[in-house]
């Protein structure tokens, strides 16, 4: 192959230094391409890199437009994706004697015995070649939008360069993408909704009160189970909001299923972060919204969080039982009278049990009842724990103790009741 520039691969730096610098760079990097083009062996290929090498050196030195020098860098970096295409065919040709050790082919490669005559009149390292291999098994697709975005990036940016070493770090991060779980941890396979790490806890302003609340897992394993693409999300006993934090996540637990609906939310006693954010409505009075898609309802447990929500006599965690019942039969035929058959409505509670009093109730038994009443049919149902038996204090094993002493189990199961509308 002819070669039309010097053996001498600094030869040309006179040639720029007396002549018009870029328009000398810029013929050099046109007869490099039809090098590139012409190279049948590894030698020759290499041969035109040290030459692409010693340019890109000299565009850099003579501070060059940033253009040229991004010209005479890709084209250096697509040299050395065509090395590893030639190293990757030699390895193929030998696919039947290294079956056993296609996991580290240009190891094999190099250390082959009829190439070590070929490797020795190389000057490219074992770790250069490695790289050149991950170039040339990088789809054309990726390769090419890859090493577009970074030249676009390194010519917008000064303090940014293209370089062999960040297109495989795109590279791989591209593949990454590819490799993201289809679907998120958080979203539970089964009906066994338990969290050994809860991602959204509280969110109390202060964090040492009693108050109730659920993992904002339960909010999202509801909506990805009952929840389509645009559909009306009402939320209407939001507490401090925890269901809006949920939403605002969701392209954290959707994985690469991305999808948007609407919530709104209301409660009696609007409070927390995103009070602002929450319209206050008596639910027991009538239902805020027309028409919801799906509603949950993550009411005050029954005998567990009395005053801690509000001194209201109206509030549902203050109640007696007998009103308790009252107020949710209401409760239940309001939802039921503002959605729509096979409409999904959600009420997370779980059963109550007094251990000093030796009373049991069962809670969500009660509420399966007064939903079926008002027009709905149990659709389906989820299990997840309270998480009390992780606290383990003084206090959490008196109870324990006087749970066992008095044989009445704690609760610490909490159902997600899901109906629908008939």
């Amino acid at each position: 192959m002819k070669d039309p520039l010097s053996e001498n691969k600094f030869a040309i730096i006179p040639t720029i230094v007396s002549g018009n610098q870029e328009t000398v760079v810029v013929n050099f990097l046109k007869t490099a391409r039809e090098l590139l083009r012409q190279a049948k062996t590894l030698e020759e290929t290499q041969e035109v890199w040290q030459k692409l090498n010693a340019l890109e050196a000299i565009s850099k030195k003579f501070r060059l437009s940033k253009e040229v020098q991004l010209d005479a860098t890709e084209l250096r970096i697509r040299i050395e994706r065509r090395v590893g295409e030639m190293l990757n065919q030699k390895n193929q040709s030998r696919e039947g004697d290294i079956k056993n050790q296609n996991q580290n082919s240009v190891k094999v490669y190099l250390d082959s015995e009829d190439s070590k005559s070929v490797s020795s009149n190389l000057s490219f390292t074992k770790n250069d070649l490695s790289k050149f291999q991950k170039l040339a098994s990088t789809p054309q697709k990726v390769f090419e939008a890859v090493i577009t975005d970074l030249r676009t990036e390194a010519a917008i940016k000064r303090q940014t360069a293209l370089s062999t070493t960040g297109i495989l770090r795109a590279i791989q991060n591209e593949n990454k993408k590819d490799r993201e779980l289809l679907f998120s941890p958080i979203i539970k396979p089964s009906d066994n909704w338990n969290f050994s790490t809860v991602q959204y806890g509280r969110i109390d302003e202060n964090l040492r009160e009693e108050r109730g609340y659920i993992p904002g897992e339960i909010y999202a394993n509801c909506f990805w189970y009952y929840v389509k693409p645009g559909d009306l999300v009402i939320a209407p006993m939001a507490g401090s909001g925890q269901v809006w934090r949920v939403y605002e996540a969701r392209k954290e637990w959707m994985g690469q299923h991305i999808y948007d609906f609407k919530l709104k939310m209301f409660d009696l006693t609007p409070r927390g972060k995103y009070k602002d954010l929450i319209t206050q409505h008596d639910l027991t009075k009538s239902f805020p919204i027309t028409n919801p898609d799906y509603i949950i309802i993550d009411i005050p447990y029954y005998g567990m969080v009395a005053q801690q929500y509000s001194n209201k006599s109206e509030d549902l965690a203050n109640m007696a039982l007998e009103n308790w019942q009252i107020a949710m039969t209401t409760i239940a035929k309001n939802c039921a009278s503002a959605q729509q058959t096979g409409s999904l409505c959600t009420v997370i509670s779980p059963n109550y049990r007094d251990v000093a009093k030796k009373q049991i109730f069962m809670i969500t038994d009660i509420v399966r009842s007064l939903w079926e009443l008002a027009g709905y049919i149990l659709y389906d149902k989820a299990y997840s724990s309270r998480r009390i038996q992780q606290n383990q204090t003084p206090q959490m094993a008196r109870m324990n103790n006087q749970a066992k002493a008095n044989q009445i189990m704690l609760t610490d199961i909490t159902e997600v009741l899901t109906f629908r509308r008939v």
